[in-house]
């Protein structure tokens, strides 16, 4: 762990959690869940195999998980090891810790009040923080959108050091009140910046329009209507089902940082509504389509969620974005989320009904050049999914 403090110290501010060109030959042991017998399905889900292999290999991850829904075929796949100590191999249904995508489910929940009248969108923060600078121009619509100029603590060197070194006190409440002393990155409405802290802010107000937690009302409002068994806020670092060790090679070997202060601060700690969330490959697969489908919204608030209507009209053609929790580049709605030693990406297509949601244990949050390496490594990884099973997507994204 040594090596992690002394890294530390030379990170780079624009590495941020939220967001190994080693070749090695890894032992992959596969498994199948039910899926058709079709050739040409067989063919596809090797190919798809063989991309998950290359990258695993790439960024030196134990292991890895894949599945591709669509209205004729589903097959979710996995290979290598959830846990390198016991030998245990990546299962399909094993639990993930999924990051950012937790965004997607608190803009959403955020989007659920509105709809029942406990929240508005364009409500400012002095209604829940009047001591936050600019809190009478900040409003709800901002924070769910990374319009609102807030700063995020990932982008500090102290902070990130205190951290990393394993020897913090952070709280969700000190970054919240550190954010407010610090300067904005524009005046709010006029730019876009990624913040961790906003989404932190919209948990509080979640907690204090409703009188609930937050963790109660994914389930209530989110989980259980649309019968994610397996998705849920932990209110513990390590929750009862967790089986899949999370992996970092900031050190310059793969190391298991599963159960580390650095680690359980953020992950756990220091996640919440930003990325803290547990999910299945299964809940997943339902949730990118609950989202693109306003299962859970009211028609105009599902209109105020997405980046642009779905399908898309000559007056309002594809393009890339952010909305509110949800991103579209093209023709594809995504999100993604990297955590220390956890990294996943949902991805759906909704004229073809058709999401892949990608998996892997290893990601560096503790070194600026692994951490850039593994978040290449996996981008491509979708990037080659999407040019294998729908080439014609890429000719219309921007």
């Amino acid at each position: 762990m040594q090596r992690h403090h002394e890294k530390a110290k030379s990170m780079r501010n624009k590495l941020t959690v939220s967001l190994l060109s080693i070749t090695i030959l890894i032992f992959i042991n596969i498994n199948f869940s039910a899926c058709s017998k079709k050739k040409n399905n067989d063919i596809e889900k090797e190919k798809v195999i063989s991309i998950m292999q290359e990258t695993q290999s790439k960024m030196q991850a134990p292991g890895w998980m894949a599945s591709v829904k669509t209205p004729t075929d589903h097959y979710e796949i996995s290979g290598g090891k959830a846990n390198l100590s016991t030998n245990s191999e990546m299962m399909t249904t094993d639990l993930l810790r999924i990051g950012s995508i937790t965004k997607s489910f608190t803009a959403t929940l955020i989007l659920i009040l509105c709809d029942e009248g406990a929240i508005k969108l364009d409500n400012k923060l002095d209604n829940y923080y009047p001591e936050f600078p600019n809190s009478d121009k900040v409003t709800v619509r901002q924070l769910l959108m990374h319009t609102s100029g807030i700063v995020s603590w990932d982008e500090n060197d102290s902070i990130r050091n205190e951290i990393y070194n394993g020897n913090s006190n952070w709280t969700i409440d000190k970054l919240i009140g550190w954010a407010s002393q610090q300067e904005f990155h524009f005046e709010p409405g006029t730019g876009f910046h990624y913040s961790n802290i906003g989404y932190f802010l919209l948990g509080k107000i979640i907690e204090q329009s409703s009188g609930s937690t937050v963790d109660l009302l994914m389930e209530e409002k989110i989980c259980a209507p649309l019968n994610l068994k397996h998705t849920f806020m932990p209110v513990s670092p390590h929750p009862s089902g967790e089986t899949i060790h999370g992996y970092d090679g900031s050190s310059g070997n793969v190391e298991d940082m599963t159960g580390t202060p650095q680690a359980d601060a953020i992950n756990f700690e220091l996640a919440w509504t930003a990325g803290a969330m547990l999910s299945t490959l299964e809940d997943l697969s339902v949730w990118i389509r609950a989202i693109s489908n306003g299962d859970l919204l009211s028609d105009s608030l599902h209109y105020e969620q997405m980046p642009i209507l779905m399908p898309p009209t000559e007056q309002l053609p594809y393009w890339s974005g952010y909305g509110m929790g949800i991103n579209q580049t093209g023709v594809w709605l995504s999100h993604n989320g990297a955590i220390s030693g956890y990294i996943c990406n949902m991805t759906y297509y909704p004229e073809e009904d058709a999401s892949i949601v990608t998996f892997f244990n290893k990601f560096s949050a503790f070194d600026v050049d692994e951490n850039t390496t593994d978040l290449n490594a996996f981008a491509n990884n979708t990037l080659e999914i999407i040019k294998y099973l729908y080439p014609e997507t890429l000719q219309t994204a921007n």
